[in-house]
């Protein structure tokens, strides 16, 4: 009976050592996704190195193969504690001074190994009888002592650490950092019990602990992505976001959110994880649309409270989750909302666009915009047949004004000529400066018969309004040439613009200073 448990307790030992570098190989795999994951892989492979050693040891009944298997053990066991806590430390995000953590296994590995020349065992090692195994006993000198201590504050150390990634970790994250302070108890707690002596026959159950590890490990890394990026450093990527983020189930139920979500929307707490997000931006239904839509992109400008005293921007980026990261083909297990705020970008898109199509000396329009916006309006005239007029302006005898005055005058003459028309126009009318002293008016829907009304109120209020430059007022006038399309009309922004030239060229040989339609 005895022989059949040593032979099944070698059987599971040497199970768990295939199972723990399975995982290592696997770990191994995840290197390039997660800087924790080599370290870790060397670790796993330690401990399977020294779950295999051990299950060698447990089957022998003498002593020099007891000693054989022991020496295989020691080849992994002093290096665990330094290669568990650089895992902890890397996973979590800890920066510290690598070499100093093997210090001690190094010395603890060589006096194992000289230990006829030191103070490892402080006396022979003899094979004891307890139950159905023959046991190793040892008499532990100083560096072994020093060895098993340096063990026992490793594990607690990266215990400690993975209990502090789990406190401080996002609930998104939180089953990932349980399983790792699970993963890093058990060990612990199992060499605990050997040590103390309340071990079955006195055996070292670390490596049937090893076992319960791999498991956790198994479920860690193939259903909670632990090595697809580390816990902790997603949760700090999270947290330290400039832009909120807000992470909703299928249902669109709030899962979490960033500090930065926090600002931005004040009503977000622990209490509103679980409520649908269109209930809790009850306030604010423009901004609940937008996050519900199953677009990938989209932007809203926001008014009031949430945007501040001036309208804020926020491009709103949905991006899926699944329950096997890097997976697209798992389960899709809710999405995370981004919202930037993009208030500067919007201001500098308008204001390039704003100069692109503006006159910089006048304020109106430039040749550019104002073609652009007479190809819409005659595409509008040959679907609808709504009438379409044009002005085309141009002042009287501006280069005398230049050549007696200068040009800083004449620059004034045509911002106060540009202002003079503006208020002569209606909003839907659009203004150009066309070049040089000469300006040209859309008047979209807007008849001949309107359009000599418009332009003949525009010629009046020049030829009336003296324009005060460098203190001396001076009296210009323009000349105003109209064309319009009619029904029968080609719907032809050239043939419009040549009309209203040929309108303006028969004011000027008239007398300027008068309208003329073409």
């Amino acid at each position: 009976m005895g022989i059949d448990v040593v032979v099944v307790a070698r059987f599971l030992l040497t199970g768990i050592a295939l199972l723990l570098a399975f995982l290592a190989a696997v770990t191994w795999n995840r290197r390039r996704d997660a800087p924790e994951a080599t370290t870790f892989a060397i670790l796993v492979a330690s401990m399977a190195l020294y779950t295999f050693g051990y299950a060698g040891e447990v089957a022998q009944t003498t002593l020099s193969g007891a000693r054989l298997w022991l020496g295989v053990e020691y080849l992994a066991l002093p290096w665990a504690g330094a290669l568990w806590v650089l895992a902890a430390c890397k996973h979590n995000g800890i920066q510290g001074r690598t070499p100093l953590l093997f210090v001690i296994p190094v010395i603890t590995f060589v006096t194992h190994y000289t230990n006829p020349d030191n103070l490892f065992y402080t006396a022979p090692l003899s094979l004891v009888h307890r139950g159905p195994f023959w046991v190793l006993e040892v008499h532990r000198g100083p560096f072994s002592t020093l060895d098993n201590a340096y063990l026992m504050v490793s594990f607690l150390a990266g215990s400690w650490m993975y209990l502090r990634g789990l406190r401080h970790s996002s609930s998104l994250f939180r089953r990932q950092a349980m399983v790792m302070v699970l993963g890093s108890l058990l060990p612990f707690l199992g060499y605990f019990a050997y040590l103390g002596g309340v071990s079955p026959w006195g055996l070292d159950i670390t490596p049937v602990t090893l076992g319960l590890t791999c498991a956790l490990l198994y479920y860690g890394i193939f259903h909670c992505g632990i090595f697809d990026l580390s816990p902790m450093a997603r949760n700090l990527i999270f947290n330290s976001m400039r832009d909120a983020v807000l992470i909703l189930d299928p249902q669109d139920r709030l899962l979490d959110f960033n500090p930065a979500a926090k600002l931005l929307l004040p009503m977000l707490n622990k209490r509103n994880l679980g409520i649908p997000v269109v209930r809790m931006l009850s306030e604010f239904p423009a901004l609940a649309a937008a996050v519900i839509k199953s677009h990938d992109r989209d932007e809203i400008c926001v008014d009031g409270p949430l945007g501040g005293p001036t309208s804020r921007c926020y491009e709103i980026e949905t991006l899926p989750l699944f329950s096997v990261p890097a997976n697209p083909g798992s389960r899709r297990v809710g999405r995370a909302v981004i919202l930037a705020d993009v208030s500067a970008q919007v201001r500098l898109r308008e204001e390039l666009r704003s100069r692109a199509e503006t006159d910089p000396l006048t304020g109106a329009a430039n040749r550019r915009r104002f073609h652009q916006a007479l190809e819409i309006e005659c595409l509008r005239f040959a679907r609808n047949r709504l009438p379409l007029s044009v002005l085309m302006l141009d002042l009287d005898s501006f280069k005398e004004v230049n050549d007696r005055f200068g040009h800083p005058v004449g620059d004034t003459v045509l911002r106060t000529v540009a202002q003079l028309l503006l208020l002569c126009l209606r909003k839907t009318d659009l203004l150009s400066r066309y070049g040089g002293e000469e300006f040209a008016v859309l008047l979209p829907e807007t008849p001949l018969t309107g359009a000599m009304v418009i332009a003949e109120r525009i010629r009046h209020t020049i030829d009336q309004k003296p324009i005060l430059a460098e203190g001396h007022p001076l009296k210009v006038s323009i000349s105003v040439g109209v064309a319009s399309h009619t029904e029968d009309s080609e719907a032809s922004p050239e043939v419009l613009l040549k009309k209203a030239d040929l309108a303006l060229y028969r004011a000027k040989a008239l007398g300027r200073n008068r309208v003329e339609a073409g």
